[in-house]
């Protein structure tokens, strides 16, 4: 798709596997919405809704696939604990970035992907002898490195986010109120520096940045919803100043909440 526009909740009869090139916008679903930009990678499961909204120059491959279709030797996956949090898992957890089933690539794997990915559409295309044996192969291919960069990514991530899942479970369950850092650091029974340190390590934010960065998508799932207006909805998930909560709002989103909501009933 290049490019993909804002599209409103719809869902499919077979699986997709999502990968961004380029651009930036916002992937939502009926329980979350987040950021997508270049080499995210993320698996929309069969009668999943879903949607984009705020597109800027956004450029995605879709994979589309019935696994009970395939006759792939999955068992063998049993072990690779990154194939089940991509492909199978029906129920992601709701805590966003680090905790739901959602894969970013570096450079150099968003290359090696987008190789087997134009190789596959190759044999689908020129539909050569045995095409549909290679086809089956170069998926496998696909799915398998998927999994496996799941999982190095979750076991680099593991021990520092082992620590401090007290913090971030007392964020989710508090986010719309006063956090103290205090607060956080004696829920994980840590200091505030080793605080800090774990958390940065395993979210790619300080403690701050994630509980603004939540209160902000959030916010984004009310005013989708259409109930409140921004003021309200920047005191429901705790923002003290509708000011700061739309400063803070662009900063995440890229977009304004108006413009946010504005485009967000175009797409509807």
């Amino acid at each position: 798709m290049n490019p993909q526009n804002p599209a409103n909740f719809h869902f499919h009869e077979f699986m997709e596997l999502v990968f961004i090139e380029s651009g930036q916008g916002i992937h939502f679903t009926e329980t979350e919405s987040y950021p997508i930009a270049a080499g995210d990678v993320f698996v929309i499961r069969k009668h999943d809704a879903h949607g984009y909204s705020n597109t800027n120059n956004l450029r995605l491959i879709n994979v589309l696939f019935s696994p009970d279709k395939l006759g792939l030797p999955l068992k063998e996956l049993d072990n690779l604990r990154g194939y089940h949090a991509m492909f199978e898992t029906k129920h992601r957890p709701r805590e966003f970035y680090v905790l739901k089933s959602h894969l970013r690539l570096d450079l150099k794997q968003l290359t090696y992907a987008e190789n087997l990915i134009a190789a596959l559409e190759q044999e689908l295309n020129d539909k050569g002898p045995g095409f549909s044996f290679m086809a089956k192969g170069i998926f496998m291919q696909i799915t398998c490195i998927l999994s496996r960069y799941y999982e190095d990514r979750q076991t680099m991530s593991r021990r520092p986010l082992t620590r401090i899942s007290g913090a971030i479970a007392y964020i989710e369950a508090n986010y719309a109120k006063p956090v103290r850092l205090a607060d956080l650091a004696s829920t994980a029974h840590m200091s505030l520096s080793n605080l800090h340190r774990d958390f940065k390590s395993a979210t790619g934010f300080s403690p701050i940045e994630y509980l603004i960065r939540l209160r902000v998508m959030r916010g984004a799932e009310l005013l989708r919803q259409g109930r409140l207006n921004v003021t309200e909805t920047a005191f429901q998930v705790g923002f003290n100043d509708s000011n700061y909560f739309a400063r803070q709002f662009r900063a995440v989103m890229g977009i304004s909440p108006r413009k946010f909501i504005s485009n967000d009933n175009c797409a509807g």
